[in-house]
């Protein structure tokens, strides 16, 4: 016999290199609790006819755009304060990446949630990785417990195993020690299994509770496959949620509530891991981050937050398959205007990324030069190496790069996109590279 050691991360981030056959318009968004809909085929996407390359911004056009000083923290704000009045009424602010490894991203990522805490009374930092592992780093700055590289290196995804990350939670255990109101550090992603189970059979051996047991104790039969092995521990998952005890007196409220929460992105992992269609799986996940960013709202009232995640989630939509609702699109439905996006895209240069060789974390991983009717190519004809602006103001057209955490030669969607109806904002640098592993 053996035990199943649930991964960290049982699957990589495939969607956004592989699904490139390609859409434009919106989509139908669906509520975040609606049956999935299961499919034998490949995801089911929107086509339209081609379009002739657009031709060189104009004047006018050029004029809308709002130059960046910089991507890197601590050079001052003044270039964003065109933010203020665009995001005046927002709750929760996604801000995405064209890549997963891409350092000017990070960097603007973390100078622009400086901004946001300095200037907009922001206070809650959430990231596309696992609310356990998020704890962790969450207790490292307000106490000072914990390694926090060690945190990152052991406990996320290998996309976010990286130097802009951990300036940034160093940052935060900067503020957070010298003011009174404090920031707060979590995740939202579902696919951590192994530290769920760990959340999970910390809460109940601390108070004796066997009743999530079969769960926490599950050891696979030596000949079980992987899959085989995801099968039986979601029924078991699927089981033990159907019936679920109430709260046991001795267990505090909170700490129960955290329990029942890792075992709800137990059982989306699992559902999403063993769906035999891309579509179920696609849509699981996103509707469970939906869900877990719903939750961090409700335990921070009255508070504004930024998500840290990929474009292709926190978009109104994917860009490539119409019928998968993102995270992006749910919050949209469920907040309205309260919820914008800010994607990221670049036009040449590196960047970090899985290799499918040599199943590693690579850094020389060459951005391709932007196609034909991309809004790269656009963006870099303006000669601004560095900018942003509301797609509502200027509402491009175009392929748009779109890179997981997987090295990728197809670089681009196949059919153009109109960019306001992925993001409420656009930030552009025209050369970069790779994000710093640690």
């Amino acid at each position: 016999m053996k035990r199943h050691l649930l991964p960290l991360m049982a699957l990589s981030c495939l969607l956004f290199s592989v699904a490139n056959a390609q859409t434009t318009g919106t989509p139908t968004q669906k509520s975040v609790t609606a049956p999935l809909k299961k499919t034998s085929e490949a995801p089911s996407t929107r086509t339209s006819p081609r379009k002739p390359a657009p031709a060189r911004l104009q004047p006018a056009d050029i004029r809308k755009i709002l130059p960046l000083r910089c991507m890197a923290p601590g050079q001052g704000y003044e270039d964003l304060v065109p933010l203020k009045k665009g995001l005046a009424d927002v709750r929760i602010l996604g801000a995405g990446e064209g890549t997963h490894g891409t350092h000017e991203f990070f960097t603007f990522k973390h100078r622009l949630f400086e901004f946001l805490v300095k200037e907009m009374g922001y206070t809650v930092f959430a990231i596309e990785d696992g609310i356990y592992g998020s704890a962790l780093i969450q207790r490292y700055i307000t106490t000072g417990e914990g390694d926090p590289k060690a945190i990152l290196q052991n406990e996320f995804h290998d996309v976010f195993q990286v130097r802009e990350l951990l300036d940034l939670v160093e940052w935060m255990r900067g503020y957070n020690a010298t003011h009174d109101i404090k920031l707060t550090f979590t995740g939202f992603d579902c696919q951590q299994l192994d530290a769920y189970v760990r959340g999970i059979r910390e809460v109940t051996e601390k108070y004796q509770f066997t009743g999530f047991l079969p769960l926490t104790g599950y050891i696979a039969p030596e000949n079980d496959s992987a899959w085989q092995a995801y099968i039986e521990t979601r029924i078991i998952a699927d089981s033990i949620a159907q019936h679920m005890p109430a709260r046991p007196v001795n267990i505090p409220e909170k700490e129960w509530e955290l329990a029942v929460c890792y075992l709800q992105n137990i059982q989306a992992g699992l559902h999403q891991f063993t769906a035999k269609d891309w579509l179920p799986m696609l849509n699981t996940r996103d509707s469970m981050m939906a869900l877990n960013v719903q939750r961090i709202v409700t335990q921070h009232p009255g508070e504004k937050i930024m998500l840290w995640a990929h474009n292709g989630h926190v978009g109104s939509w994917h860009g490539s398959l119409k019928d998968f609702s993102t995270l992006g699109g749910n919050l949209k439905q469920r907040y309205g205007n309260t919820y914008q996006s800010l994607g990221f895209s670049t036009g040449s240069g590196k960047y970090r990324a899985r290799s499918g060789q040599i199943q590693k974390m690579t850094e020389d991983n060459q951005l391709a030069a932007p196609v034909p009717g991309s809004i790269e190519l656009q963006l870099h004809q303006t000669g601004i190496s560095l900018l942003y602006f509301s797609t509502h103001a200027l509402p491009l057209d175009g392929k748009l790069r779109m890179i997981g955490s997987i090295a990728d030669t197809n670089q681009f969607t196949q059919d153009p996109v109109a960019i306001t109806s992925l993001f409420d904002w656009l930030v552009y640098a025209d050369k970069t590279s790779f994000a710093q592993g640690l």
